[in-house]
């Protein structure tokens, strides 16, 4: 397994950045579970260079959150670098400039996706932030715009170039979003193009999923939305067996005291709804425990409900 962002990773299966559910708790109950590295919330390089609070939040994380590498957005070289150079003072293992983003308010700032409609102010980012910094840089991508210009390919051979560390792929468009339907084929396209580690992201959600993208080439897979409600996942990927009810009970509890004590009591029980339904699925009686729990602000409410659900 070559060095990603200079680290060996034994399994190369790694946590997806998602904004609003991969803060330090989240990413902690996963790390447990398996998951060898993991990356902030996406942070608006504009928001870091300016302060404000909420970007700076982002940052924070105990000792034990490691490895661990701050992914930001901009549009801008400047602001890209000047945000790099702030993070790599905060001794993070490498930084991933997030060119894959579809979401709208990003992408009409010229961020995220947008990127790839521009390949040169793409290349001017990196370039910038690699001339700023000594830490490992990644790009993450997707496949392109829309069908019609599928470009990661070229996009990835260009920006190896330039001397980022690793290239992460999600094969579909931005028009795709999230649909169904995922171009695999572009991991090996791109592992014929570039000679530097390629981690793909989507749709991976067991073990034969993953052995699927090793042999295309990747050395690397990113879990993202299959990791919410259920961090052991990894574990389950690796050839363990899924938590029985009771640990599953015991980690939402968990989570649930991390997120107060990280938020405070009413933040705290508002993130944690987010992740309810997901947590339960599947389990009888799930639809009924979400509708009473979908407007509880306690957290002793809360977990009251917890433990009658799992415990009868």
């Amino acid at each position: 397994m070559p060095l990603i962002y200079n680290i060996h990773l034994k399994h190369g299966i790694v946590l997806a950045p998602m904004s609003g559910y991969t803060d330090w708790p989240m990413r902690l109950l996963c790390r447990r579970y398996g998951a060898e590295l993991a990356y902030t919330e996406m942070i608006s390089a504009e928001g870091l260079v300016m302060s404000t609070k909420n970007t700076l939040r982002l940052l924070k994380h105990p000792d034990e959150d490691r490895p661990l590498v701050a992914q930001i957005f901009t549009s801008s070289p400047m602001y890209g670098a000047l945000a790099a150079k702030i993070i790599e003072d905060q001794g993070f293992e490498g930084i991933d400039i997030n060119m894959g983003c579809p979401v709208r308010k990003v992408v009409k700032k010229g961020a995220g996706v947008a990127l790839m409609r521009d390949p040169q102010k793409a290349l001017e980012i990196v370039e910038s932030v690699i001339s700023k910094i000594r830490l490992p840089v990644s790009v993450k991508i997707r496949a392109g715009w829309d069908a019609g210009s599928i470009n990661a390919p070229e996009i990835a051979e260009m920006l190896c170039s330039s001397g980022i560390n690793t290239i992460i792929v999600h094969p579909r468009t931005r028009t795709e979003m999230y649909r169904p339907g995922i171009r695999w084929e572009l991991i090996g396209e791109i592992k014929k193009r570039v000679s530097i580690p390629v981690i793909a992201s989507g749709d991976i959600h067991s073990q034969s999923d993953v052995g699927r993208i090793k042999r295309l080439g990747a050395e690397g897979v990113m879990l993202g939305r299959a990791t919410i409600g259920r961090p052991w996942i990894f574990m389950e990927i690796m050839g363990g067996n899924p938590p029985g009810p009771l640990e599953k009970r015991d980690v939402m509890l968990e989570h649930l005291d991390t997120l107060c004590t990280t938020y405070g009591e009413r933040k705290g029980v508002l993130r944690m709804r987010k992740y309810i339904s997901a947590y339960v699925k599947g389990l009888d009686g799930a639809s009924a425990f979400r509708c009473k729990v979908n407007s509880i602000l306690s957290a002793g409410q809360l977990r009251d409900h917890i433990h009658q659900f799992f415990n009868g």
